[in-house]
């Protein structure tokens, strides 16, 4: 199963987009729908507007944002709304010193949401950037024991890494995630931001970063597994087009 990622500037263009993707690319199963707080429009409304449009799409939810009796409600509404996958993420702490943190154990969340609501699907986040990789899979498996179905990654620009995540037989859904950097000033961000390390070989050219995409999605097909495509920075339907072509 392959989610694709937009980001929900407009409503009305990604209802437009997501349509033409799932009717263009049959290995394109849903929409991933990431929660910025710089962009007006809501992961989690957006997604109300897509199931109102038959369109399948999983929205980002930071759980930093909500108190556990928002979150009832919330996911309570998502729900009624047709929308069975929910993506928990902690959350980034907002540079708006005027904006509400609640300060949530993202373990005890899943636990209690998934108790509360069982025919709702949580995923939860892996980031092997973020710690040494021992720590992020007992993080994870923590994750999974408290319920959650399955984790996705952070962008994996490194096929001999995507097989170490999947190869470590945790009981789960797995999606990896795979997106293009062509340009330094991309580069340089998920270094320095992310934590990324990339491999020796690297490089920005669109080629290469297609081929990256292509060798993790045939790995995970191999393996059963999925994936999320997160293109930005290029135009998607040409990128799409290669990821996809035989």
């Amino acid at each position: 199963m392959i989610f694709l990622e937009l980001v929900p500037k407009d409503i009305h263009k990604l209802i437009d987009q997501s349509q033409w993707a799932l009717n263009s690319f049959h290995d394109i199963h849903g929409i991933n729908v990431p929660d910025i707080l710089q962009v007006d429009n809501r992961s989690y409304d957006v997604c109300q507007h897509l199931a109102n449009a038959n369109v399948r799409s999983i929205p980002h939810i930071r759980i930093c944002d909500f108190s556990m009796k928002d979150l009832y409600h919330l996911c309570e509404t998502l729900q009624n709304a047709n929308i069975v996958n929910v993506l928990l993420i902690s959350g980034d702490v907002s540079p708006n010193p005027f904006h509400t943190i609640h300060n949530h154990n993202i373990i005890e969340v899943i636990k209690l949401l998934t108790k509360t609501y069982p025919d709702l699907s949580i995923y939860a986040a892996h980031d092997p950037y973020r710690q040494c990789l021992k720590e992020e899979f007992i993080y994870s498996q923590k994750k999974l024991d408290a319920g959650a179905k399955g984790l996705f990654t952070q962008p994996i620009f490194d096929v001999n890494l995507a097989n170490i995540l999947l190869d470590q037989c945790m009981p789960c859904e797995w999606f990896i995630g795979v997106s293009p950097v062509l340009t330094e000033r991309s580069y340089n961000y998920w270094i320095h931001r992310n934590k990324v390390v990339f491999p020796s070989d690297f490089n920005l050219s669109v080629a290469h970063n297609i081929g990256i995409a292509k060798n993790i999605i045939q790995l995970c097909k191999e393996k059963n597994q999925n994936n999320y495509i997160m293109p930005i920075t290029c135009p998607l339907s040409p990128y799409l087009d290669h990821i996809f072509s035989t």
